[in-house]
């Protein structure tokens, strides 16, 4: 069986801003994680660095 990647690092808590503190996902991206196609994770997972820094439109920063 493979194993699916994923940011997880067991650190699940939700900042100000709706994204998980541990990975930078949002509450819809963790719970529909298993049904996205691999390509969509991939996306996701590209995007999470810029969440990570707090460098995304709309938001002031996505550290807690």
């Amino acid at each position: 069986m493979k194993t699916m990647e994923t940011p997880c690092i067991q650190v699940c808590q939700l900042n100000r801003e709706g994204l998980c503190t541990g990975c930078y996902r949002t509450i819809a991206e963790i719970t529909g994680w298993s049904g996205f196609t691999v390509a969509e994770r991939h996306r996701i997972i590209g995007e999470l660095p810029k969440r990570k820094t707090g460098k995304v439109a709309g938001m002031e920063s996505a550290r807690a």
